[in-house]
């Protein structure tokens, strides 16, 4: 599917937006019916989905309908903004393979993961980016932020929260990229996985970029250095300047693959899909390089 022309945010149609009824317009809905969809946590449901790495749990904060399908509108409408280099998800046409493969080439790689982004991420950062980058009017920016959130803060299970991530903290991004590029160093941004390379990056510029991530509020966890060997960044292996996907995920395939071979009618169906899947992401990354 090709990719929508982009604009620059200053002509976002959500650009200095002051009128509900025009926003209504623009999200397909009723004044009415955005007033609803607005009315807090009474639209959320929330349960646990066993992890994909087939550990532990995640937790989803999931909208209802109606809410959700506004919610993937105005996302539609943020994804059409330009974005920066840096930024490799959620942008249409980038993905966690070419987050991993623009570190090609530099010695040192220094990952880290943004504890409970979207918890962490506020309705008040919400707030301020529609109202102080987007040039809302105050009600409107409320609005949109009340629209964006559950309890005060990003739900797990809307397709708004991981754009809308990005944009909470525009400044942050900005300032980081602005550092790394003064020294040279590779910067990329996918969802709550932030990674930084280079020939050499010493220790005090990853804590200067520390500073500015928890400035904002947030913390980092699953802290990751390499220097002079194979990296792991968003889940694909750099290597000799080559990406190649990590180990566990031939183990998977071949496990499953195996278990193909006395699986009973019943449980053949989920594994065909295992392996498929699998298979496909090996696919993937093989032909990136």
């Amino acid at each position: 599917m090709p990719i929508k022309k982009r604009y620059a945010l200053n002509q976002s149609p959500l650009y200095k937006l002051g009128s509900r009824p025009k926003l209504a317009r623009l999200l397909g809905v009723t004044h009415g019916e955005l007033r609803r969809l607005a009315a807090g946590d009474a639209l959320y449901s929330e349960f646990d989905i066993p992890k994909k790495s087939g550990t532990g749990f995640r937790h989803v904060e999931n909208p209802v309908r109606p809410l959700k399908l506004l919610q993937a509108k105005l996302a539609r409408l943020l994804a059409r903004i330009e974005p920066p280099d840096f930024l490799f998800c959620p942008v249409k046409g980038r993905c966690y393979i070419t987050n991993a493969a623009a570190h090609r080439g530099n010695r040192m790689v220094q990952c880290l993961d943004l504890e409970k982004f979207f918890p962490s991420t506020t309705q008040k950062r919400v707030y301020w980016f529609f109202h102080k980058i987007m040039h809302c009017d105050r009600t409107i920016a409320a609005l949109l932020a009340q629209l964006s959130c559950y309890q005060q803060h990003l739900p797990t299970g809307s397709p708004l929260s991981p754009i809308v991530a990005y944009f909470a903290y525009y400044d942050l991004w900005q300032n980081i990229d602005q550092f790394c590029r003064e020294r040279g160093y590779t910067f990329t941004v996918y969802v709550d996985d932030v990674t930084i390379s280079g020939e050499s990056v010493p220790e005090r510029d990853v804590w200067e970029v520390k500073r500015m991530i928890h400035r904002v509020g947030l913390r980092y966890h699953k802290e990751k250095t390499f220097v002079d060997r194979a990296a792991e960044i968003t889940g694909v292996v750099l290597r000799d300047g080559k990406l190649v996907a990590p180990f566990r995920q031939h183990k998977k395939l071949h496990e499953t693959v195996t278990a193909l071979s006395a699986a009973t009618d019943e449980m053949r169906g989920a594994l065909l899909g295992t392996r498929n899947g699998v298979a496909g992401q090996l696919k993937q990354i093989a032909a990136k390089n």
